[in-house]
């Protein structure tokens, strides 16, 4: 079989860095009959000064049918990089992102002209993102560009707009694959729930960062006039946006009730996913959103930006991507709201179907396995 070495910054039982972390763990689980895969990784989860439980260190660990390394800050370094990677000699590299030192620069100024190497920038080009820390970014990216650092390497794209992204960066137009990212979401024998009768209930899983914009939400939401729960899970980034938040929080009207949640574990996130009616993504930049994903998985409607991948939700009756226009998201949550049970239903059913028939990974297998294996 052949062997990919992946490299992240953080992984299972790592959870709160949210998408990567979801993307790799569903990409092996899919693949691992078919593809030995060889994890490097950090310790640590996301933001904890505390390393993860239950895990070994520095040594090879096995985590459902794959070797995982979980490195302390100590073994993050070029001689042992090399020695993990030559002993294995993979048949290529697979990195994560763009911008982090030890688990993208590194390996990819390490191994670019020995290892095949593919990138999946995980969202990190496009232009909302790139603001954040703006100059280093922009000051490692023509660095990298004036040496040739990307030069040769093969790109993942999880979709049109991020591929578009990669085209402007590097000017180029080949070498890159859109595969959509993988979900490992069993929705069989789902149970829909009724729409309730006393208040529309809102959900939004994300991080709390500005490229997420959920300010923009919370004042659609002092507009609303019926009575509304809005549940928002994730964990905060930003110490000055979070504070934002929460005086934007303490101004909504008495209509609005809400409920914070920072970063739960997988299992209470879909538990809390199951209690909603709606989920809300009024994200400035998505390149896929598995937050969204599972909301479909398991019937429940969307109500996103167009900054979100997801097109065609509207023929599917599965919700709606909209511009970021205030007067157009509550229009939608009025929508929503006057919908009798029996209309909503098809909503519910919508989103299933649209994600059975967009977004099951077996839809994609093939693709990966492409992507992973091909010589070129």
């Amino acid at each position: 079989m052949s062997k990919i070495v992946i490299f992240i910054d953080w992984y299972k039982p790592a959870y709160k860095a949210g998408g990567p972390v979801i993307s790799i763990s569903n990409m092996v689980n899919l693949l691992n009959d078919e593809i030995d895969f060889y994890i490097i990784t950090s310790n640590k989860d996301i933001n904890e000064i505390n390393p993860l439980s239950n895990v070994d260190f520095n040594q090879w660990m096995g985590l459902n049918n794959t070797r995982v390394m979980y490195l302390d800050k100590q073994n993050q370094n070029i001689k042992n990089f090399k020695n993990l990677v030559n002993n294995i000699s993979p048949d290529k590299i697979y990195l994560n992102g763009v911008f982090s030192w030890y688990f993208s620069i590194l390996p990819l100024f390490l191994f670019r002209y020995k290892y095949q190497i593919i990138i999946s920038p995980r969202g990190m080009l496009g232009e909302s993102a790139l603001k954040i820390k703006l100059f280093r970014k922009r000051v490692y990216l023509i660095i990298a560009k004036y040496f040739g650092l990307f030069k040769n390497v093969y790109w993942h794209a999880s979709s049109k707009s991020e591929m578009k992204e990669i085209e402007m960066m590097f000017k180029i137009k080949k070498a890159i694959t859109i595969i959509p990212n993988l979900t490992s979401i069993d929705n069989t024998n789902l149970k829909l729930n009724q729409k309730t009768i006393k208040s529309l209930r809102l959900i939004s899983v994300c991080r709390l960062s500005p490229i997420k914009n959920i300010d923009f939400f919370l004042d659609i939401l002092s507009e609303i006039k019926f009575d509304c729960s809005y549940t928002l899970i994730g964990p905060d980034e930003d110490f000055s946006y979070k504070n934002k938040l929460i005086q934007k929080i303490n101004n909504l009207p008495d209509n609005i009730k809400i409920s914070f949640y920072g970063p739960i574990s997988p299992k209470k996130v879909k538990e809390k996913l199951l209690e909603a009616d709606i989920f809300v993504s009024s994200s400035k930049n998505e390149n896929y959103g598995h937050s969204i994903v599972e909301a479909l998985s398991i019937g429940l409607p969307v109500l996103i930006s167009n900054k979100n991948p997801w097109i065609e939700l509207n023929e599917y009756r599965a919700g709606f991507r909209i511009p970021l226009d205030s007067n157009l998201f509550l229009e939608k949550l009025n929508y929503f709201e006057k919908l009798d049970n029996d209309e909503f239903m098809k909503y519910k059913s919508g989103a299933i179907n649209y994600y059975n028939n967009l977004m099951n990974p077996y839809l994609y297998k093939k693709d990966y396995i492409k992507l992973l294996t091909n010589k070129s």
